[in-house]
């Protein structure tokens, strides 16, 4: 549940970085100023957050416990967490947010089993022990919000009343 930080952390932020840089006249952070933008930033750390997991001792051991059969526990290991980090990068552009958005939910389902593997309860004790409803539901949220940075930004109307669009 600790990914919930940086969710909330890069969406809230996002969002609230902008609106005050837009307010100020800082012109260059239009295109990360939408919703989906914010999304693919929250994504984007909570993705960089995960990454390192991966490459840390104890807890890289304990994802290698729960990585299911037959597949070679150690590369896969290494290659998810090269993954994210790759997707966390392509998430924070805006021409590449969407395609990053849509990698990083291809990502959170392929890893899906290895959550079934860790609710069930492995020897190794730095290996995950999020019960698997909870799990579910944090899978289901982060999925929504790549979905929500896979969108384009929607027109938004300025006191001048003409429709503009942000990145």
């Amino acid at each position: 549940m600790s990914l919930l930080v940086p969710l909330l952390i890069g969406l809230l932020g996002t969002r609230s970085a902008t609106a005050i840089a837009t307010r100020k006249g800082v012109r260059w952070v239009r295109p990360w100023s939408s919703w989906p933008a914010a999304a693919g930033i929250a994504i984007a750390a909570v993705l960089l957050a995960a990454s390192g997991t991966h490459f840390r001792e104890p807890q890289r051991t304990g994802l290698v416990a729960i990585v299911p059969e037959p597949l070679p526990a150690g590369a896969v290991v290494t290659a998810t967490g090269l993954l994210e980090r790759v997707l966390a990068a392509s998430l924070v552009f805006p021409r590449s947010r969407r395609a990053g958005a849509a990698g990083a939910g291809l990502l959170l389902v392929a890893m899906f089993p290895a959550n079934v593997v860790a609710a069930r309860g492995v020897s190794e004790p730095s290996a995950p022990n999020t019960p698997l409803v909870r799990r579910t539901l944090l899978q289901l949220l982060l999925l929504a919000v790549c979905g929500l940075a896979a969108r384009r930004p929607t027109a938004a109307r300025h006191r001048t009343g003409r429709r503009t669009t942000s990145a």
